[in-house]
C-alpha cells in the first residue's frame, strides 16, 4: 500500500490528475472527519475539506516524503483551520466528542441517550472550549483522531515532547473541570 501511495503522489507531482484524485479518494474520509471535528458545521467542514485540497493540489510537487502522506494532508487541515479562525478571530472545540468522553471520564457504562451522559458529555465539550488553541488541537487529534504522538507532532509542526507537554497540561486542566463528573 504504502509503494502504491508513493507512485501515485509521484504520478500527482508529474501532473497526473486522475493520480491524485485517488490520493484524495483514499483520505477523503479521514479528511472531512477531522474537518467536521474541527468547525463544529457542515458547510464549514465542507468548505474546508475543499480548501484542504486545493492547497494539496497546489502544492503536490512540494511533498518531499519526510512525513507520512495523510500526515502532510492533517497538517494543511489544522493549519489552514487555524489560517481561517485567526481570520474569524474564534477557536472552538468540535461537538462529536462523546467518543473521547467516554474514555477521558469512564462513562462507556452509561447509556448513550442517559441524561447523565448528555451531561457528562456537555461539561467536557465545555472545559475542552476552555483550553489553549494548541492543547485543544493536541487533545482532538490524539482522543479524537486517535493520531499517535509521533503523528501529533508533525502535523502541528512541533517536537514529540511539546505534544506530550500540551497533552499533560490539556489533561491536567480537564480533569481539574471535571473533577465533580468523575467516578469515584
Amino acid at each position: 500500500m504504502k509503494n502504491d501511495i508513493r507512485q501515485l503522489i509521484q504520478l500527482a507531482q508529474a501532473g497526473d490528475s486522475k493520480a491524485f484524485h485517488q490520493l484524495v479518494a483514499l483520505h477523503d474520509e479521514k479528511i472531512m472527519t477531522l474537518a467536521f471535528q474541527l468547525t463544529q458545521n457542515t458547510t464549514d467542514a465542507e468548505d474546508l475539506y475543499q480548501e484542504v485540497f486545493i492547497k494539496a493540489y497546489k502544492s503536490i510537487s512540494k511533498f518531499r516524503f519526510q512525513s507520512a502522506f495523510y500526515t502532510w494532508l492533517y497538517r494543511i487541515t489544522v493549519n489552514t483551520f487555524y489560517n481561517l479562525k485567526r481570520s474569524q478571530n474564534k477557536i472552538s472545540i468540535q461537538e462529536a466528542i462523546e467518543d473521547g468522553s467516554d474514555h477521558l471520564l469512564n462513562i462507556s457504562e452509561e447509556p448513550n441517550d442517559s441524561p447523565k451522559r448528555n451531561e457528562i458529555i456537555i461539561a467536557v465539550k465545555e472545559a475542552a472550549e476552555k483550553l489553549p488553541q494548541k492543547q485543544r488541537t493536541a487533545f482532538l487529534l490524539k482522543h479524537m483522531q486517535n493520531l499517535k504522538i509521533r503523528e501529533i507532532s508533525g502535523i502541528m509542526g512541533i517536537g514529540e515532547g511539546t505534544v506530550k507537554k500540551y497533552l499533560f497540561r490539556a489533561m491536567e486542566k480537564l480533569r481539574i473541570e471535571l473533577k465533580d463528573y468523575r467516578h469515584a
